[in-house]
């Protein structure tokens, strides 16, 4: 009896352990941060062209935090991360979402010196107000952020896609964007520091 008692504690033992690793991989759910601050820095510097005291050597950009202080590696090797981190950042849709957003920068610009737009903390545009403007332009600057705002959905989407993070964690790359994108923003443009409240730059 003593045996059998002993055999069904090990048994729940064993069963509780299991339960718990289980529901720390669930927990866990792999979210390369550091990564995605980096590519956003990048994408961002590169459709908006980031202020000079914003910009960050090319190397500390370019250069995986995993990599950056093992002792005993091999500069080749650590060049081949390089190699191998931009190659999983940059793909043709990303490079084609990049290249609209630079040519319809020009075009929003007057709205956000004007304060109709602003940067949400959510990363996407926001429409703040239509004061000043006439039936077509309200309708020019709502076609404006809705396609601004499809192509910055698509590019969170293609960049969780290429550093492999799971869908439901798209929001988290998002914020780390509108962080991006708030920075690199001019004097006088508004900005969301939270949701509801605006500050001018």
């Amino acid at each position: 009896m003593g045996w059998r008692a002993k055999g069904v504690k090990l048994e729940v033992l064993f069963t509780s352990l299991v339960l718990l690793l289980i529901s720390c991989v669930t927990i866990n759910i792999y979210f390369p941060a550091e990564e995605v601050r980096k590519t956003a820095e990048e994408i961002v510097g590169e459709v908006r062209g980031a202020p000079e005291n914003n910009k960050t050597d090319e190397k500390h950009i370019k250069e995986p935090q995993s990599f950056r202080f093992l002792p005993g590696k091999s500069s080749l090797f650590v060049s081949i991360a390089y190699a191998q981190r931009e190659v999983n950042v940059s793909n043709a849709a990303i490079r084609a979402i990049k290249e609209r957003m630079k040519k319809r920068l020009p075009m929003l610009k007057p709205y956000f010196n004007s304060g109709n737009i602003g940067e949400g903390s959510d990363g996407y545009l926001h429409v703040r107000s239509f004061i000043g403007l006439d039936f077509k332009a309200k309708a020019r600057l709502k076609k404006l952020v809705k396609a601004e705002n499809d192509d910055r959905r698509a590019l969170y989407r293609e960049i969780a896609r290429a550093l492999k993070i799971d869908s439901s964690q798209i929001g988290r790359v998002a914020s780390i964007f509108a962080q991006e994108w708030q920075k690199s923003a001019p004097s006088g443009w508004w900005i969301e520091i939270k949701p509801g409240k605006w500050i001018r730059k």
